[in-house]
């Protein structure tokens, strides 16, 4: 029965990308957005509940769990809000779950629960025809198999792919031949105008019958000037499911740098030490992150001055989920001049 059910949920993302790519919007995590043609509305219910719990948990075999089960029978409790809206002529189901009914299921369930807040791999990507794929390419779906696997990543596990401007001041960095022959130092200064920490380097060529993707995903340290592989493989098969299988391994290794399981023991503490802030603006930008942190238990501020906050923070998890989840804020870039970890600088 537990299998069946996964089968379910992956023959409905199977069938919502099939036949075409479409412009998604922006969607919450907490968001499931499914197809609604075919389906009764319970149906489409419990879809959008696997959708979201898989998204927020960044574990995709959530759903065979037998508490997901039972979830799925008092749906009406967790449920904000839910609706139809059409999307380039189709039909979808659109259901918002409650935030922190969600989180609670998941801590009931011994699931980690990943922030809101995740990092968009930046994809360079030497395409069929020995291009670099560009932002406009990807936003303009001139290749629609492309359009479709990065689609289907965006609805089933909750990240995006940026892709590079190709402009003139990419091109003066880095080539084809960058990208191909793994020059990592190269494309990590291309990578720094889009303050990617994490930046794929692909190839992407059909052979036999097939599409190969070789792809790997780096993470750059800024501090140090240092690039890491952190995964290293090559997918085969249809050009779309290629895509959305790279993206699902990106998503599976982000989960487990990002995603936190609650620690019910006793609480630790981590000082963080926060510079340039300059405004009541920015510091209540911060508060705001602080609390949508789910690394967070609580916090509270030690010491305040014209530029400079320093934070004491009260962990659920480790203090590397603490960093990690800081380190993919925006607005937060770590101080290269202090060389050590909870010290940052706020971007305005």
């Amino acid at each position: 029965m537990k299998n069946n059910v996964l089968i379910a949920f992956m023959l409905v993302v199977s069938v919502l990308f099939s036949a075409h790519s479409v412009a998604l919007p922006q969607i919450s995590a907490y968001q499931g957005l499914v197809l609604a043609e075919g389906n009764n509305e319970a149906q489409l219910r419990e879809q959008a509940l696997q959708q979201v719990l898989v998204k927020v948990s960044g574990n995709k075999s959530v759903i065979k769990l037998d508490e997901t089960q039972l979830l799925a029978k008092d749906i009406p409790s967790i449920l904000a809000k839910y609706g139809y809206q059409n999307i380039e002529g189709d039909r979808y189901y659109s259901a918002l779950f409650d935030k922190q009914r969600i989180n609670q299921a998941l801590i009931e369930m011994q699931q980690p629960i990943w922030d809101e807040t995740r990092p968009n791999p930046l994809i360079w990507l030497v395409n069929e025809n020995r291009q670099l794929t560009s932002d406009n390419m990807v936003n303009s779906h001139q290749d629609n198999s492309l359009s479709i696997g990065l689609d289907s990543a965006q609805l089933e596990r909750g990240i995006s792919a940026n892709f590079p401007l190709v402009d003139l001041e990419d091109s003066l960095i880095v080539s084809v031949s960058d990208v191909s022959g793994r020059f990592y130092q190269t494309v990590a200064e291309a990578s720094t105008r889009y303050d990617a920490e994490f930046f794929v380097l692909a190839n992407l060529n059909r052979a036999a019958g097939e599409w190969q993707l070789k792809w790997e995903l780096v993470k750059y340290n800024a501090q140090n000037k240092q690039s890491q592989v952190v995964i290293k493989q090559t997918n085969r098969g249809e050009k779309s499911n290629v895509m959305a299988n790279m993206m699902g391994d990106i998503a599976d290794y982000y989960a487990k740098q990002f995603a936190i399981v609650e620690n019910n023991g006793e609480r630790t503490t981590q000082l963080v030490n926060i510079s340039n802030l300059t405004s009541l603006t920015s510091l209540m930008a911060l508060d705001n992150i602080l609390n949508n942190l789910n690394a967070v238990d609580s916090f509270e501020i030690l010491s305040l001055s014209a530029t400079k906050v320093q934070v004491l923070v009260t962990l659920k998890g480790s203090a590397a989920s603490l960093e990690n989840a800081l380190n993919a804020q925006p607005k937060l870039q770590q101080d290269l001049i202090s060389n050590a970890p909870f010290y940052y600088n706020w971007r305005q």
